[in-house]
């Protein structure tokens, strides 16, 4: 299993946003099918820590690329990063999570958000899309969430760039498929990251899922399906979500996230 999915997606994944969390576990879980990995992350402290625990998984080479990658120019910095590397995969997970109403955050915070959330998943899909698309095989991983399936109060613009997230994930896969290029929407539920935890939520630490089930069922489902919704739970929560009227939908959503997060 490992080899043949080292053949498929390697010899090397790219992983966005691999400092902490769910990235960070996307590069152990690389190793550990025998993928060499490049880690990319904006903090160079992380990123060190994060390459450690990749190299320690066991992968055959792991190198490291401090980026911005809401910055204007990313996909050229993607370009000179990557250039010279046979890049098989590329997971992108980078995020920045405002929580709280809309109107109480500085634009700039929510411009900075819209950056790593949508442009730099914009960048990252069209130069490692055309990558793919050109040798014939490859896959890409676009992380959306459950709040990406609706407008989700209390998490307004996190919602929005995940919705964007996950529509651009479905179509490409739609698109690329003929290509050889297998695309994944990737929505998880609650799970026990710092960024998560960050913002002190009410809930039982215990029920959210761990980063490394996350990045282990995603991969397991590339190339099998177009959206991974990682944990039994989640699945079954977002199916009876689902069936409800769009407004009521749209209302249990906002309340249950504001409760999360407010005393």
């Amino acid at each position: 299993m490992t080899e043949a999915f080292a053949s498929r997606y390697g010899p090397w994944g790219v992983v966005l946003g691999a400092g902490q969390g769910i990235g960070r576990a996307f590069g152990v879980e690389l190793a550990a099918r025998g993928l060499r990995v490049l880690l990319v992350d904006l903090d160079a402290n992380l990123l060190a820590e994060a390459a450690e625990a990749v190299r320690e998984a066991g992968a055959p080479e792991v190198r490291t690329a401090q980026l911005d990658l809401a910055a204007p120019a990313i996909a050229e910095s993607l370009e000179a990063a990557t250039g010279q590397l046979e890049v098989g995969l590329a997971v992108y997970t980078a995020m920045v999570s405002l929580v709280g109403p809309f109107l109480d955050e500085e634009l700039a915070r929510h411009k900075l958000a819209l950056g790593v959330g949508c442009s730099g998943v914009l960048a990252a899909s069209h130069v490692f899309g055309r990558r793919f698309r050109d040798q014939g095989r490859g896959g890409l991983i676009l992380t959306s969430s459950l709040a990406g399936f609706q407008g989700t109060g209390w998490v307004a613009g996190y919602s929005a760039c995940k919705a964007f997230d996950l529509a651009l994930a479905e179509a490409l896969w739609w698109e690329l498929a003929p290509e050889g290029v297998d695309v994944l929407a990737l929505c998880p539920g609650g799970t026990h990251t710092p960024g998560m935890l960050a913002h002190d939520p009410k809930v039982d630490e215990n029920a959210l899922m761990t980063p490394e089930a996350v990045a282990q069922e995603a991969l397991d489902a590339l190339g099998q399906q177009h959206l991974c919704i990682p944990g039994e739970q989640n699945r079954a929560v977002r199916a009876a979500l689902e069936k409800l009227p769009r407004q009521q939908l749209i209302e249990v959503m906002g309340e249950n996230t504001r409760k999360q997060f407010v005393d």
